[in-house]
């Protein structure tokens, strides 16, 4: 201590004469401030003042050793603590950026994207169909799958809509109509079928003569795929004794058949028969008013035949069927009867 405080005293009497040094005698009340410390070597002592921001060290009383500043070696090792963590750490700065991902990150970015890939693969390849309803006697044309619709009313009102189809309402282009949705089974052509009597009566007849009469069938059909109209009558012309009167076969030069018309004109030619005309009829077959072709008969295990038909939509489409009967002069004198069904059938 005495060798320091020896220093201490050299030093200050080299320096200014306005320099006050303090007596040994009163160190222990006084601390003794120097200024710019350095670990390595001390400069000489000026008259310049210190700068007001200068590190200080104190020296201790009562013959302490002076402590240090360890702010040097403190911020060193941080400096080579951040250098270090720097070294391990790739530092973000503009494009150039690169974030370090673990090994297991990359795989599982990997798996995630193929399984995107694949679901996107099975999306894009997948392909939808339209419900297709059908039994062993029906089948519904055109269908779709929607979540709901139909007929609403309230407050003298009436709704008819259709929820959740991917497209509907009514599209029209280059001449052509399409009613998409619930709405339009309902059409403002409704679907109707009427004949105008439902009796047929040809009174007392006789024999080698022709007797007619006719019923006139009425269409009304707005569905996209129109309708068709099939006949057959439930068994051949029958007295109460179950004596028959037999379907035409036309005149024997050309006979006809159940999908085959002839002509009919002969008195010798006994039978039951029908001409149709008039609209969507088959004017290939029924050329004139001439030509006639048998009913099947439901009783002889045959099918409904069809006399009108059209693939679009109709706002009333009218035809004519003329039944026509010629009797043998062998015929049993009876009262003889039938049943003529007409199968009329919408396609929506």
């Amino acid at each position: 201590m005495k060798k320091l405080l020896n220093l201490f005293r050299d030093i200050f009497r080299s320096s200014a004469s306005n320099q006050t040094i303090t007596p040994p005698s009163q160190i222990h009340h006084k601390t003794i401030t120097i200024s710019r410390t350095t670990i390595s070597k001390m400069p000489p002592l000026s008259n310049k003042q210190h700068h007001p921001s200068s590190r200080r060290s104190r020296v201790s009383p009562r013959g302490r050793a002076p402590t240090l500043s360890s702010r040097a070696p403190t911020l060193s090792s941080r400096a080579k603590s951040r250098d270090l963590q720097d070294s391990s750490t790739t530092l973000r700065s503009g494009r150039n950026d690169k974030t370090w991902i673990p090994a297991f990150a990359r795989m599982t970015t990997i798996l995630f994207s193929l399984l995107l890939a694949t679901s996107y693969y099975l999306l894009a390849t997948s392909t939808a169909f339209a419900d297709n309803l059908r039994s062993t006697d029906f089948r519904i044309q055109m269908g779709t799958i929607n979540s709901g619709g139909g007929n609403q009313s309230g407050g003298g009102f009436k709704l008819a809509n259709t929820v959740g189809q991917t497209a509907q309402g009514q599209f029209d282009v280059a001449g052509y109509r399409v009613r998409a949705g619930f709405q339009y089974i309902h059409s403002i052509i409704p679907f109707t079928f009427s004949v105008n009597k439902i009796a047929v009566n040809f009174g007392s007849v006789l024999p080698s003569t022709i007797y007619t009469d006719t019923n006139v069938l009425t269409v009304h059909a707005g569905g996209a795929y129109g309708y068709v109209v099939k006949a057959i009558e439930n068994q051949l012309l029958t007295s109460s004794g179950s004596t028959t009167i037999p379907n035409t076969t036309c005149n024997p030069a050309l006979t006809c058949s159940l999908s085959d018309a002839t002509p009919w004109t002969s008195t010798l030619s006994y039978g039951f028969g029908y001409n149709v005309s008039g609209d969507d009829t088959d004017t290939a077959d029924f050329v004139n008013s001439t030509y006639f072709r048998p009913f099947p008969a439901n009783s002889l295990a045959q099918n409904p035949v069809t006399i009108m038909s059209k693939s679009g939509v109709t706002r009333a489409s009218v035809a004519t069927v003329t039944y026509q009967l010629i009797v043998s002069p062998t015929q049993p004198a009876g009262t003889y009867h039938n049943i003529i069904q007409y199968l009329a059938l919408p396609s929506y």
